[in-house]
């Protein structure tokens, strides 16, 4: 592998019509990722847009993104040259080098075979059940259609520049790293499952599903039994929203998928547990999902080894931690900072190292005000630090983000983690 990473974007050329000051969609794409991964990435990288009106060979990558839409899934281009990657790796190397990103909504039957194993990452946005492309990068709706996912997309793919390493040095180790399934939700609360699937994942879990889930009931059904048997815990988020009918089903992904956790939990009673959480606000609950809620409280067998809460998000995360954490299931927590005194309100100054010299009088000033102060010293690698800014989250009770001569962009970046 070279010094350098590459990464390819393939896309169709149709993609890239221009929709804001003479830019298409994947020129802003490419933009924001390589903004994002300057903050992630502790390598020198290169990317490289393969458009399908390219003649001719195109560079070879570590690492490829397709962005997948019907324009692309037209292009017999590039199709081809989906294909070329998978004959070029093998089966579980090619889960770490190909990342599909949905950049419009697609058909199950249309997405080429080979990438439905893959996990994807859905850029469009579900707006009162109406599926549609993204063109606004700073609104509303960009926040958990676009940007949440463009940080999961940069931290999976600085995980895989992690597992190119250890291939490149044969480094073994004993995978034996414990399964969670988190079930699938509504619209209403996407963001706080991405927000879990990422903590998860940053704690050493195995997440499933780990790929497209089919829209049609056999195969639904065959792909979710088979990933429950490899998991020893499910979490299900049940909120305002009823979720995608599969093809042939008359209940909801998200319903079945809490069907066949029971079928798991009934199998399984001291190898699997499960936790429901119910969200608090329901006011816009349709019928089918009222009638869902109303079952997971009152039918013994939809809640079948499972843990029902009704509470706040965050009291539901801290119940979530206490039962994987506290429960033996893994012990892999962070303690980078000492605990504080609580009668003293903790403040987070976040700040980057271009602007070390103009923070030092707001540091000097909290620090004579009757306050915990915490500040990242810039040592050791970008995911040490990374780490570190997670636990200092964690702990605080105001953040102050300071920019000089530091760009909006990261600022957006580091709102972002206070938002999450």
């Amino acid at each position: 592998m070279n010094e350098k990473l590459s990464i390819n974007i393939l896309f169709s050329e149709g993609d890239n019509k221009p929709i804001l000051n003479d830019k298409g969609w994947v020129s802003y794409f490419e933009k924001f990722l390589f903004m994002m991964l300057r903050q992630t990435v502790d390598r020198q990288f290169k990317i490289n847009r393969v458009s399908d009106e390219q003649t001719g060979k195109y560079p070879q990558a570590d690492l490829t993104i397709a962005i997948l839409s019907p324009d692309f899934i037209l292009s017999g281009v590039c199709l081809d040259r989906v294909e070329d990657l998978f004959k070029k790796s093998d089966d579980e190397a090619i889960r770490y080098q190909v990342f599909p990103v949905c950049k419009a909504p697609l058909s199950y039957v249309d997405i080429p075979d080979k990438l439905k194993a893959l996990n994807a990452y859905i850029f469009y946005i579900d707006q009162e059940n109406q599926e549609q492309e993204l063109s606004d990068f700073f609104g509303k709706e960009a926040e958990k259609s676009f940007w949440m996912k463009m940080v999961d997309l940069c931290f999976d793919l600085y995980e895989s520049v992690i597992k190119m390493n250890e291939w490149n040095q044969k480094v073994e180790h004993a995978h034996n790293r414990k399964a969670i399934y988190l079930a699938e939700t509504g619209q209403d609360l996407s963001g706080a499952r991405n927000i879990i699937k990422r903590e998860l994942t940053r704690h050493g879990y195995e997440v499933y599903p780990r790929k497209i889930l089919p829209h049609v009931i056999a195969p639904l059904k065959k792909a979710i039994k088979e990933d429950l048997d490899k998991c020893q815990f499910s979490i299900h988020m049940v909120g305002a929203s009823y979720g995608s009918i599969p093809n042939g089903s008359e209940i909801s992904v998200m319903d079945l998928q809490n069907e066949m956790g029971a079928d798991r939990a009934e199998a399984a009673p001291n190898e699997f547990n499960r936790l429901i959480w119910i969200s608090p606000s329901l006011k816009y609950a349709s019928e089918k999902q009222t009638a869902f809620i109303h079952n997971l409280k009152r039918d013994a067998r939809a809640s079948l080894g499972a843990e029902v809460l009704q509470t706040s998000l965050e009291d539901f995360k801290n119940t979530l931690w206490e039962e994987l954490l506290e429960g033996s299931l893994n012990k892999k927590l962070r303690h980078s900072f000492s605990n504080f005194q609580e009668e003293k309100a903790v403040i987070y100054l976040i700040s980057d190292a271009i602007d070390q010299k103009e923070v030092q009088p707001i540091i000097k000033l909290l620090e004579r005000r009757d306050v915990k102060l915490i500040t990242l010293q810039d040592e050791g690698g970008l995911m040490v630090l990374r780490n570190k800014h997670i636990d200092a989250l964690k702990q605080m009770d105001a953040a102050v983000i300071y920019q000089k001569h530091v760009n909006n962009q990261w600022v957006f970046m580091k709102l972002l983690d206070l938002l999450k």
